[in-house]
């Protein structure tokens, strides 16, 4: 005798499992992988200058934002936006976003840790907030759009 009730709680699955394989394989979802993954080196990055080499927040922000800028646009150009080459117009943009937020990340550091006395991490990971969501509409609408 069929189960009728367990066989359409296996076809739901079925499709709810689809439905996920499919919205993996959308360009916004590869995006904010990057972003997650960008981020955490990027602070990992951050946290070890810190801790090992200098105490010094503008310098492991700069050699964060070195090792984090490199790592997103090889992920993003080839994965996330499939751009298949190398473009100077597309690093130049892309270079152009991460250097606002740089900029930007500096300024809220500056504040959070010099006016405000604010911990170094806790600051940067305020800071990681804001200047995520500058990155992310700058690559999407500019450093990768689409060719006309």
């Amino acid at each position: 005798m069929i189960n009728w009730k367990m066989l359409e709680l296996v076809l739901r699955l079925i499709k709810i499992t689809l439905d996920v394989y499919d919205f993996m394989n959308k360009q916004s979802l590869r995006f904010i992988i990057v972003g997650i993954l960008n981020t955490i080196v990027g602070f990992v990055v951050y946290a070890l200058y810190l801790k090992y080499i200098n105490n010094s927040y503008l310098q492991a922000l700069i050699l964060s934002n070195i090792v984090g800028i490199t790592h997103s646009y090889i992920w993003n150009n080839n994965w996330t936006f499939t751009m298949k080459k190398f473009s100077l117009k597309s690093v130049v943009r892309f270079t152009s976003i991460y250097l606002i937020s740089f900029l930007i990340n500096l300024l809220f550091l500056r504040v959070l840790v010099d006016d405000m006395e604010m911990g170094k991490l806790f600051a940067q990971g305020i800071s990681l907030f804001f200047t995520t969501l500058i990155s992310f509409f700058g690559h999407k609408y500019w450093s990768f759009a689409k060719q006309r």
